[in-house]
């Protein structure tokens, strides 16, 4: 049996009847609250008294008179009387929410799974029909008691609380990058939204992701989630070591050190491995992953805290089972659920992407929207893209050379470029400041 409370529901109606129609509405309840047919021909007849002018007994009493759509569905002043009585005042309705809220939540889940006993049987990819089925049950589970709709009143309030946060701090809202240029131009990876950083082969692309986890994971302990297509774990947390002590790991291992300066090196990582150790770095090494299995493993993530998701690298994503051969459309179909999964998941989703080959033919040109390799719906679905480019590679000294990350789109600020600079021994981007002599050379 479908679950539902009648006395709930008309005693909210009652509510609603006596004047906190405007308040209930702001909670975020609508027709699907209701189960019983009378009753949702009842809030709808409220709806439309609310758009004459303002709700009151009386009002609703004379208008059910002549609203047929009300009385043919067991409507009547006898019942609008009932629902009063049951109220009994407007101040009770946030007596009568919970219960109702409940209910309706229950109801959901019922539907869905009738939906899914139907689904199931003519399912012709596993893989796709999971992915469905837990994002229906991440949507369900996120209408939670304090849920209040998405009413322009509270988007407008959480716009406000933004502005403020932004005021009253840095002017970064979103999760810090630890690169100041790219903090200001962006202001923070904002939750669903999704960033796509693309390059030439062999330009950093890993690196600088890695680089923004450790100063989220290590540095400020939040949780990051790192699909590795790529490269082992051992690989990453080997960068991330040498990255973080600031050490030569292949010179050390090539033991172009002296026996006594590897025991100090040994030294300096054996103080820095805990802070490592104890960094909240989910990573899921995969060589084969579908766009199903890769959000349904993303929301396992972020159950368990995750706040930003990095994807290492969006070509290396397979459509799954549905693949139709055309690798343009596949890679549309990627990104486009890279871009569903930040939003359901509310995290900001970094992916990797590869440029295509044309770029090479002209390496010190400044990357182009149209470079992106295989699609445009990457372009279309990010919203921001940007460009690792090295515009003179004889800027270099010391195992380091300066570069540039150049900010092509932004759906949320300005686009720009600034300088950054590659640190090969340690493997990381730093900022251009500590290395005046190089921005002195350019």
């Amino acid at each position: 049996m479908v679950p539902f409370d009648a006395n709930a529901e008309a005693g909210l109606l009652g509510c609603c009847i006596l004047g906190a129609f405007d308040e209930v509405v702001a909670a975020g309840v609508d027709e699907n609250w209701f189960n019983e047919l009378h009753h949702k021909a009842a809030w709808h007849l409220i709806s439309r008294v609310a758009e004459q002018g303002e709700v009151s007994e009386q009002s609703v009493v004379m208008a059910s008179a002549s609203d047929k759509a009300f009385t043919d569905n067991g409507g009547s002043a006898a019942v609008l009387t009932e629902m009063v009585d049951a109220a009994p005042t407007a101040r009770n309705h946030p007596y009568w929410l919970p219960k109702c809220r409940e209910k309706v939540r229950l109801r959901r889940y019922y539907d869905l799974g009738v939906q899914m006993q139907q689904a199931v049987v003519n399912a012709e990819d596993v893989e796709a029909f999971a992915d469905m089925a837990e994002s229906r049950l991440f949507e369900l589970r996120k209408f939670k008691e304090e849920a209040k709709g998405e009413q322009r009143t509270e988007s407008f309030q959480r716009i406000i609380d933004l502005l403020e946060a932004a005021h009253k701090g840095t002017g970064v809202v979103g999760l810090p990058s630890g690169y100041a240029d790219l903090d200001k131009i962006l202001c923070g990876f904002r939750g669903g939204a999704l960033y796509t950083i693309a390059a030439r082969p062999g330009m950093g692309k890993s690196t600088l992701a890695m680089n923004i986890a450790e100063a989220l994971a290590v540095k400020a302990d939040v949780p990051v989630a790192l699909f590795s297509l790529e490269m082992s774990e051992d690989e990453l947390n080997q960068r991330m070591l040498g990255s973080y002590s600031s050490i030569n790991l292949q010179r050390f291992i090539n033991h172009d050190y002296d026996k006594a300066e590897r025991n100090r090196l040994l030294q300096v990582m054996a103080k820095k491995m805990p802070a490592l150790n104890k960094a909240p770095v989910f990573i899921n090494p995969r060589t084969d992953i579908t766009i199903n299995q890769l959000r349904a493993e993303a929301r396992r993530f972020v159950k368990k805290g995750a706040k930003l998701v990095i994807v290492d690298y969006l070509q290396l994503v397979s459509a799954g089972k549905r693949s139709s051969g055309n690798r343009v459309q596949e890679v549309g179909e990627i990104s486009r659920g890279l871009k569903k999964m930040a939003l359901e998941l509310d995290v900001p989703v970094i992916a990797l992407a590869q440029l295509n080959r044309a770029i090479e033919q002209d390496a010190t040109r400044v990357p182009r929207l149209s470079d992106l390799r295989e699609s445009g719906s990457i372009e279309a679905d990010s919203d921001a893209v940007l460009f690792i480019h090295c515009q003179n590679t004889n800027v270099n000294q010391d195992g380091r050379l300066l570069c540039q990350i150049v900010v092509s789109k932004n759906r949320s600020g300005r686009q720009g470029m600034f300088d950054i600079c590659f640190v090969r021994d340690f493997i990381r981007f730093e900022d251009w400041r500590d290395h005046q002599d190089l921005v002195d050379m350019a």
